[in-house]
């Protein structure tokens, strides 16, 4: 691997992870096209792009995780709260962690032995569909403002699936998971950044785990500097324009990106094979 070569795994895993268009899926496909093994240095090289973009929800959000942070001190301690809204949204995030922990534990190795182009394309398309239905569906209700139990779990469990399925775009459903069950854009779009933050720090810690019983060579520390800090730097822009964009507009644009994406690989995938 070249610095230039880690300066673009890091800008694609630094856009992608919070636009909905499905980092893993596109990481992924960089490597495949640059040529670079998905082996165990790929694997600790992808703890620091994971970290980057780890460092850029934490430079967006940090006020709000200060308050989240006073808050369940104050919380366990019995107090009454300063910042009412972060408390309101502690329990919805231990909820909506639950599944994504449970999958990524149980079934992750296993999906990822099974990750193919072609499964990449159609995961992509079925990604098309459900943006769509949930913005009609979204149409129909009141938007709300609180994230309540049920509306974590349902956003749990799309996160736990997205994160199984390269191509389904974790941001992308769970905002949209988030709009089906009546939030407001903007309210489903911040509950999705700070969610993905906890699973995020928590996939690092295992991958960092799972390295540390089975050592391998570590790459040069140039590499490793360079894909932290452009996965950081384009991971920043990325969360600061989908949290305007999405104040007014919807996610449908990025589900049409995904079905012209997702055919064009099915029909790669077709050809190649014959």
């Amino acid at each position: 691997m070249t610095i230039v070569q880690a300066i673009i795994l890091g800008l694609v895993q630094g856009l992608t992870e919070f636009i909905p268009v499905s980092s893993t899926a596109h990481l992924f496909l960089a490597q495949e096209l640059l040529g670079i093994a998905n082996d165990a240095n790929a694997l600790s090289f992808d703890i620091v792009l994971h970290l980057g973009t780890a460092l850029a929800l934490i430079v967006v959000f940090w006020r709000d995780i200060v308050g989240m942070v006073v808050e369940t001190f104050r919380w366990m301690a019995r107090k009454p709260a300063i910042y009412a809204e972060d408390r309101a949204l502690i329990v919805p995030l231990i909820i909506g962690t639950i599944p994504g922990v449970i999958a990524g534990l149980t079934l992750l190795k296993k999906m990822e032995e099974l990750r193919s182009v072609l499964l990449i394309g159609v995961s992509m398309i079925v990604a098309f569909v459900y943006f769509f239905v949930a913005e009609e569906l979204g149409k129909r209700t009141p938007d709300r403002e609180n994230v309540t139990w049920w509306d974590a779990l349902w956003v749990g469990l799309a996160q736990a699936a997205a994160g199984l399925m390269a191509g389904f775009s974790r941001s992308g459903f769970t905002i949209s998971t988030g709009r089906v069950t009546g939030l407001s854009r903007p309210r489903a779009t911040r509950f999705s950044f700070l969610l993905a933050l906890v699973i995020i720090l928590g996939a690092g810690a295992k991958t960092v785990l799972d390295l540390h019983k089975h050592p391998q060579p570590a790459l040069p520390l140039n590499l490793l500097a360079a894909g932290f800090i452009s996965s950081a730097f384009f991971g920043f822009l990325s969360v600061k324009f989908l949290l305007r964009y999405l104040r007014t507009h919807t996610l449908k644009p990025f589900g049409v990106y995904l079905l012209l994406l997702g055919g064009t690989l099915i029909g790669w995938s077709v050809m190649r094979r014959g």
